[in-house]
C-alpha cells in the first residue's frame, strides 16, 4: 500500500516536472526559481522588511508611506508592450531590469541609511531609489509573467497540481529559512548584533537573486513578439472585449485593496505594539506550510467541487471571524494571536490556491501582455489605494493607543474590521455570481461532477427515516 502510495506521488510529480520537452523544462526551471525566491523573499520582505525599516528610524506612518512606492511606480507597466516591442532580445531586456531592479531595492537601500542619518531624509530616499527601482521594472515585469504562463499545463487538474506542487515546495522551503533565521535574528538580539545579521540576511538574498536570474536565463521564451507600434491604449481596450476577464479583474482590484488595508503595518504593530519576538512570528507564518501539506487534498476536492470562484468566496466569509478577532488583540489578550493564526493559515491555503489561477482563468489569447499590463495598472492603484486608507487610518493616533471598548487600541487595530466588512461582501457577491466570473468548461466541470454525485447518492440504498423505525419499535 506505501509502495503504491509512493509511485502515485512519483507519477503526480514526475508528470508535470521532467525534462522531455522544452515545456516541461521550463516548468523544472520555474519551480527552481519559486524556491530560490522562498528563500531570499523572507530577507527581503516582510517582518524582516518592517525590522529593516525601523531599525533605519521609520515609524509606522513612514512605513506606510514607503509600502506605498511600488504600487505607484508599478503603474508605469502601461508602458509594458511598447517597451518590450523595442527590443530583439526580449529576454534579456527583461532579465537586465530584473536585475537592475533588485540591486536598486536590496543594495541601494542597504547601504543608504550609512550615508544618511537624518531619519527624515531617509524617508525620502527609501522613496526615491524605490521609486526608481519599480518604475525602471514595472514596464518588464508583465513579459516575466507571459514569458512564464506558456508552461501553465493546459487541462484544468494537472494546472491545479502544478500550483499546488510549486506552492508546496515554496513554502516548505520557505519555511525552514524563516524559522532559523528569525532564531538567529531573536538570539543576537541581546548581544546588540541584531541589525548586522539583518543587513547580511538583505545580502545573501541578493546572492541568491542573481543565482535564480541565471536559472531562470536558461528557460526559452515562446511568447509572441510584440509590435513596437502596438498602442498603449490596447492595455485599456483589449479587457473590455472579454467580460468574464473584465469581471475578474474587477474582483482582483478589490481584493488587492483589501489585503493591502493593512500590509506591513500590521507587522509592524506586531512587533512595536505587541512586542512579539521574530520567533513567534515566523513560527506562526511556518505553520502554513504544515497546514498546506495536510489539507492540499481536501482544498483540491472543494475546489473540484465548487470551482475557483466559488471555493475563493467560502475561504473568503469564513476569514471574517479571524479578522475580529485580530481586532480583539491586545497585550492582554495574546493567546488570540496563535488559534487565530492557525485559522487564518488554513483558509489561506484555499484563498492561494483558488487566486492562483483567476489572473489566467479567462486571459484573453490576444495581446496577452496588454491584458496583464491592465490587470497590474488595476491592482496596484487599487493596492495603494487600500495602504493609503490603512495608513491614514493608522496614523490617526500612531504609536500611542486610545482606552476603548474596554481596552487599549491602537488606530491600526482598526483596519481589522474594514478588512472584515470587505471579506464579507466580496465573498457574498462571488458565492452568488460566481457563473459571472468563471469559464463555461469549468462551469460545465462543477455541473456534471454535481450530477454524479447525486446519481451515485440514488443509487445507494434507501435508509427508512428514523421516526419510521422508531414508530414500528414502540408498536
Amino acid at each position: 500500500m506505501m509502495k503504491a502510495r509512493i509511485e502515485s506521488l512519483r507519477f503526480a510529480f514526475t508528470d508535470i516536472f521532467n525534462t522531455r520537452d522544452d515545456m516541461a523544462k521550463g516548468r523544472v526551471i520555474n519551480l527552481a526559481c519559486t524556491l530560490l525566491t522562498a528563500v531570499y523573499n523572507v530577507f527581503i520582505t516582510g517582518i524582516f522588511y518592517t525590522g529593516f525599516l525601523t531599525m533605519n528610524d521609520i515609524d509606522i506612518s513612514g512605513s506606510g508611506v514607503v509600502m506605498m512606492i511600488p504600487y505607484v511606480a508599478n503603474l508605469f507597466s502601461i508602458f509594458s508592450s511598447k517597451a518590450l516591442g523595442l527590443f530583439k532580445n526580449r529576454k534579456a531586456a527583461m532579465i537586465g531590469s530584473k536585475v537592475f531592479f533588485y540591486f536598486m531595492y536590496i543594495i541601494a537601500t542597504t547601504a543608504m541609511p550609512y550615508f544618511v542619518k537624518d531619519p527624515g531624509a531617509r524617508l525620502i530616499w527609501f522613496c526615491v531609489i524605490l521609486f526608481v527601482a519599480y518604475a525602471a521594472y514595472a514596464p518588464f515585469s508583465p513579459g516575466i509573467t507571459v514569458w512564464f504562463y506558456q508552461f501553465f499545463p493546459k487541462d484544468n487538474e494537472r494546472r491545479t497540481r502544478y500550483l499546488l506542487l510549486c506552492q508546496v515546495f515554496s513554502s516548505i522551503m520557505s519555511t525552514a529559512i524563516l524559522l532559523s533565521s528569525g532564531v538567529i535574528t531573536d538570539a543576537v538580539r541581546s548581544s546588540g548584533h541584531q541589525e548586522t545579521v539583518i543587513v547580511a540576511f538583505r545580502v545573501l538574498a541578493f546572492v541568491l537573486v542573481l543565482t535564480e536570474i541565471i536559472i531562470q536565463s536558461r528557460a526559452k521564451d515562446f511568447s509572441p513578439q510584440e509590435d513596437a507600434h502596438v498602442k498603449l491604449r490596447d492595455v485599456f481596450t483589449v479587457p473590455f472585449k472579454h467580460r468574464k476577464f473584465l469581471l475578474c479583474m474587477i474582483f482582483m482590484f478589490s481584493w488587492n485593496y483589501t489585503a493591502n488595508l493593512n500590509n506591513g503595518l500590521w507587522g509592524y504593530h506586531l512587533l512595536n505594539h505587541m512586542h512579539f519576538e521574530y520567533t513567534l512570528i515566523n513560527l506562526m507564518s511556518a505553520m502554513y506550510t504544515v497546514i498546506l501539506l495536510t489539507t492540499s487534498g481536501i482544498w483540491r476536492r472543494v475546489l473540484r467541487r465548487y470551482s475557483w470562484i466559488k471555493t475563493f468566496s467560502i475561504a473568503c466569509m469564513l476569514f471574517v471571524p479571524t479578522e475580529i478577532a485580530c481586532f480583539l488583540l491586545t497585550p492582554e489578550r495574546a493567546w488570540i494571536y496563535v488559534p487565530t493564526c492557525f485559522m487564518q493559515n488554513l483558509l489561506s491555503v484555499g484563498l492561494n490556491l483558488s487566486y492562483s489561477n483567476i489572473l489566467y482563468m479567462n486571459l484573453p489569447e490576444e495581446n496577452s501582455t496588454s491584458s496583464i499590463a491592465f490587470y497590474t495598472i488595476g491592482a496596484n492603484i487599487c493596492a495603494f489605494l487600500g495602504l493609503m486608507t490603512g495608513t491614514a487610518v493608522s496614523s490617526i493616533t500612531g504609536d500611542t493607543p486610545v482606552r476603548a471598548l474596554g481596552m487599549n487600541l491602537y488606530s491600526v487595530q482598526y483596519t481589522t474590521l474594514m478588512r472584515a466588512v470587505a471579506l464579507f461582501l466580496t465573498g457574498l457577491v462571488l458565492f452568488t455570481r460566481w457563473r459571472s466570473f468563471t469559464r463555461q468548461e469549468d462551469i460545465e466541470a462543477v455541473e456534471r461532477d454535481a450530477r454524479v454525485r447525486r446519481e451515485m447518492r440514488s443509487k445507494r440504498p434507501s435508509r427508512r427515516p428514523l421516526r419510521e423505525i422508531a414508530g414500528r419499535l414502540l408498536r
